[in-house]
């Protein structure tokens, strides 16, 4: 082989490997370039939200930095904190950290983390004095992802906490009550007609909640301290097209409007409580929620035994609620420990079948 070809050769095996590597490296400038000019526009947008803050949320932090250079974009804060002082509720939250992360790709997708102690203080617009509540928490993780849609006033929202603990002081007593979960999750989306349209005002929410316990003077004694699991998928109608801050507004404007809460599965596991059940709420004109579920409780014997011991009903009402509702149920075909009955909200009043088991406050 002559040494022109060989020469040659090695110049082809060298732009073989030289030209790719080019090729790349220029890959990675112009995505560079994108990503710097991406975070550039991203820490501008945080800066002019911050600055006109005041028209409906105060927003500030100690300290603010954009990273996450290549993947993400992140932007981090230090000590962030945001109010509402012209709602009802008077909002404050403060964090220890938090960051919010977005695709390159996608800046419609956000992922927001919060790092350390949260605390939340609300005025209770429902307390003649309007006290002032507090929520302090911490949690292995606490998580939230919101996608953007581009024809609704409020995309889709997810939300995980884990291992949750905290406490929450009761302006109105002085009480203060301890909480913990072991994961709490929501999922919320705009709800679709059956042909795939967009079904107006009407959102899909989920709510699940694992090993929840209270501490608290106002507890339920005959459900225990500790609640299992929850779980409720619902169909939340009538929402008003609009972006609210406040949820006293929000719940205020809804009921107006006629809004109701349809729920295809509700799964309550609290101590003797074993329930299914479905049906639609709302609430009255003194904003109290009124409905009806069908609902399907396991081992209703031992439910209105721990009601009965802790004083909710009377021996003879308990005893005579049994006898009727296992008939009803045996001549239905449901097992013998299945009983089937309505579980009613109606003036105030919160009914199990034909016992009324406890009083239903305003929510607002």
């Amino acid at each position: 082989m002559s040494n022109t070809a060989t020469t040659r050769e090695r110049k082809g095996i060298r732009w073989g490997i030289v030209g790719p590597t080019l090729a790349l490296a220029c890959l990675v400038v112009i995505y560079s370039v994108y990503w710097f000019m991406v975070a550039g526009e991203v820490k501008k947008a945080v800066e002019a939200f911050a600055a006109r803050s005041g028209e409906e949320i105060v927003t500030s932090w100690s300290d603010f930095a954009v990273g996450g250079y290549p993947f993400r974009i992140e932007a981090q804060f230090s000590s962030p904190a945001a109010a509402a002082p012209a709602t009802p509720e008077k909002w404050n939250w403060q964090g220890e950290g938090a960051y919010l992360a977005l695709q390159p790709y996608n800046l419609r997708h956000a992922i927001l983390t919060l790092e350390g102690e949260q605390r939340l203080t609300y005025r209770d617009p429902g307390t003649a004095l309007q006290t002032t509540n507090e929520i302090r928490f911490k949690a292995g993780s606490a998580r939230a992802s919101y996608v953007q849609l581009a024809d609704r006033p409020f995309g889709r929202l997810a939300m995980d906490i884990a291992e949750l603990d905290g406490e929450h002081l009761v302006g109105a007593t002085g009480e203060m009550e301890k909480v913990s979960a072991g994961r709490l999750q929501m999922h919320a989306r705009p709800a679709e007609n059956p042909d795939g349209s967009a079904e107006k005002g009407s959102y899909d929410i989920a709510f699940q909640a694992e090993n929840v316990a209270v501490e608290s003077g106002t507890a339920i004694p005959a459900l225990g301290p500790a609640m299992d699991f929850f779980l409720a998928q619902t169909r939340l109608r009538g929402l008003p097209e609009a972006r609210y801050v406040s949820a006293v507004e929000l719940m205020r404007d809804w009921q107006a409007a006629g809004g109701t809460l349809a729920i295809s599965d509700l799964v309550v596991k609290w101590g003797p409580l074993d329930l299914y059940a479905s049906g639609e709420i709302g609430l009255d004109a003194k904003h109290r929620p009124e409905g009806e579920l069908d609902a399907r409780i396991t081992d209703f014997e031992a439910l209105l035994e721990a009601l009965e011991k802790d004083g909710v009903v009377e021996e003879r009402e308990a005893r005579v609620a049994l006898a009727g509702l296992v008939l009803v149920s045996q001549f239905q075909g449901k097992k013998s420990n299945e009983v089937r009955l309505p579980v009613v909200m109606r003036e105030g009043k919160l009914y199990l079948g034909p016992l009324a088991i406890a009083e239903l406050e305003p929510l607002y």
